[in-house]
């Protein structure tokens, strides 16, 4: 009874409009008819041109969008979606409130699976191509954009450098809050990127594990990740005498 009054209340909260025409515009029938991508809240949809590929099993929810189901919330809850190119999900993942998501026409955005998830505020520029790995954690504020948008001309040699280069993020990377990460960023797996960092460049070379900071971002540690496992992550709480009292 509990769990049927929470799924209630969960559905309660759905935009059925916006979720039943993002799916079956943008998916196969048989994909389309289990709702597996839910919107929350305010939604507008400035283009659905391109495509969508689920390369998972399929389920009702089982990506969300705009919910407040982390502890930070928004003043402008408004999600804004314009898919013109290829947008694919390996798996399960949230958006939370207030993500602007733009996919530009022949670009490719590629988002992994096992619960990567994106904090509010979130915005996802992608003109060329876009890779993040699975469990992938972003917070708050954060940008994510492949292109500098206005082309930049030495002055001396008249060189101009292209708009776009891509942008590729490994599997369990977490972005903390008002980081941005550009053109030509690549993360490795397990990367921690702490909070108001600008990455602009390759550090596949430093390898996992590893540690970012600044603007422009440069290694600050290696050897260190994340604790992930909520087992361990309480048990540490318990031992640092740390209250979530905002979870």
């Amino acid at each position: 009874m509990k769990r049927s009054r929470k799924l209630f209340r969960l559905l309660f909260k759905v935009n059925l409009i916006k979720t039943v025409w993002f799916n079956w515009k943008m998916l196969p029938a048989r994909q389309a008819w289990r709702l597996p991508v839910w919107f929350f809240g305010k939604t507008t949809f400035r283009g659905l041109t391109g495509k969508v590929i689920i390369e998972s099993r399929v389920r009702s929810g089982m990506i969300r969008v705009g919910e407040n189901a982390w502890y930070v919330e928004t003043t402008v809850p408004w999600t804004i979606w314009n898919i013109r190119g290829t947008m694919v999900f390996k798996g399960p993942l949230e958006f939370c409130m207030g993500s602007y998501v733009l996919v530009s026409d022949q670009a490719v955005l590629t988002l992994g699976k096992n619960r990567t998830g994106f904090g509010s505020n979130i915005r996802l520029f992608c003109f060329d191509r876009i890779t993040i790995g699975d469990s992938s954690r972003f917070a708050w504020d954060c940008l994510i954009s492949d292109t500098s948008f206005h082309y930049i001309e030495k002055i001396e040699s008249g060189a101009k450098a292209p708009l776009t280069k891509p942008v590729i993020i490994g599997d369990r990377v977490s972005v903390f809050n008002r980081s941005s990460i550009l053109k030509g960023a690549v993360l490795p797996d397990d990367t921690i990127v702490v909070s108001n960092s600008i990455v602009n460049k390759d550090f596949s070379e430093i390898g996992p594990y590893c540690m970012l900071a600044g603007a422009p971002a440069v290694v600050k540690a290696t050897g260190v990740r994340r604790i992930w496992d909520l087992k361990e992550e309480r048990e540490l709480d318990r031992q640092f005498g740390y209250h979530r009292t905002h979870l």
